[in-house]
């Protein structure tokens, strides 16, 4: 490089360094995050999704801002998120319902499939789903458990539960009840998990499907009783709620979890750098407290558990609702 000379070395030179400055901006997040979130504030998704915005900045060196896009069963915040670039500039926080959902809306209502439109960046953490009741109900009408609501089901036909929105793991699970204890309930989706749970606490209908997380402090009061969990074994936050299996129902056994995705196409390097950062903000333990005193277990690890587990579920809950024949409604 001696022998060239001046201007030529100077153009080198210049060439040389904006390669080396341009390097870092194709495989490393440069600017604010956007962490999309298919609910509206004050849900459980909501708020693992608010303890990431504000944990993650200190480690990526990047503000995160949470994008609430509720509606369509999550499928207006999954189409957003995966028109953006594959750049890491876009996260997904998705909940397992935009697996199922696929299967239970009317053709032509689903815009994305998430297996094939994301790439999974991590599992952070799982939530116990419960079967609620109001608890002034449950107590004028005598109903203690599982065994005395299936009871007053059969002499009350047509009673109806909530779940947060049509092809939710929480709409899944009532039919399945409503299958295995032969009794007529009847589904009404809301907007989300936040309004299901609220129109249970409020008394406008009396039954719920609803997830644990962000929610326990409606059983610490009274306002709701917890009938059965769905999970494979009981809750240490809410050790006297029996499992659906210790009730009788050994086929209803259910978990839900959220995932971080980015749009397909994503570097793998910048998906590692990310699963990496938020693996550490699990680690953290004034995180952890945070999750289990809420009703999340902290999961973590490899984006290839991520994806192991949106398999499954769209195998399982595929045949689902086929055999029970499930439909939005």
């Amino acid at each position: 490089m001696r022998f060239l000379p001046d201007r030529v070395r100077a153009l080198l030179f210049v060439c040389l360094t904006l390669a080396s400055a341009s390097t870092p901006a194709q495989t490393v997040p440069n600017r604010a995050i956007t962490l999309i979130v298919s609910s509206a504030t004050g849900a459980g998704v909501d708020f693992f999704a608010r303890l990431l915005a504000d944990q993650l900045p200190s480690r990526l060196g990047q503000a995160v801002i949470v994008d609430n896009r509720p509606g369509a069963s999550g499928m207006i915040a999954a189409a957003l998120a995966a028109r953006a670039a594959p750049d890491g500039q876009t996260l997904f926080l998705m909940p397992n319902t935009l697996v199922i959902a696929p299967y239970v809306l009317a053709p032509g209502a689903t815009s994305v499939n998430c297996l094939d439109a994301f790439l999974p960046v991590i599992l952070p953490v799982t939530t116990d789903m419960v079967l609620a009741i109001n608890g002034a109900f449950a107590d004028q009408s005598a109903i203690t458990d599982l065994a005395s609501l299936v009871s007053y089901a059969r002499q009350h036909p047509g009673l109806p539960y909530a779940s947060g929105v049509n092809g939710s793991p929480m709409h899944i699970l009532g039919e399945q009840l409503k299958r295995a204890a032969a009794i007529d309930l009847v589904h009404v989706p809301y907007k989300g998990v936040a309004q299901a749970v609220s129109a249970a606490v409020g008394g406008q209908l009396n039954l719920v499907w609803m997830p644990t997380s962000g929610n326990l402090q409606f059983f610490r009061s009274g306002r709701l009783h917890a009938l059965g969990n769905a999970a494979p074994r009981r809750s240490a936050l809410m050790p006297e709620v029996p499992t659906m299996v210790e009730s009788g129902y050994a086929q209803i056994q259910a978990t839900a979890w959220f995932g971080v995705l980015t749009p397909v196409n994503t570097p793998a390097t910048i998906i590692e750098r990310l699963n990496h950062a938020i693996n550490a903000v699990l680690e953290l333990p004034q995180v952890r407290d945070r999750l289990q005193v809420a009703g999340y277990q902290p999961v973590g690890g490899a984006p290839s558990l991520l994806a192991q587990q949106m398999h499954d579920d769209d195998r399982r809950y595929r045949q689902l609702v086929h055999d029970y024949d499930i439909k939005a409604d």
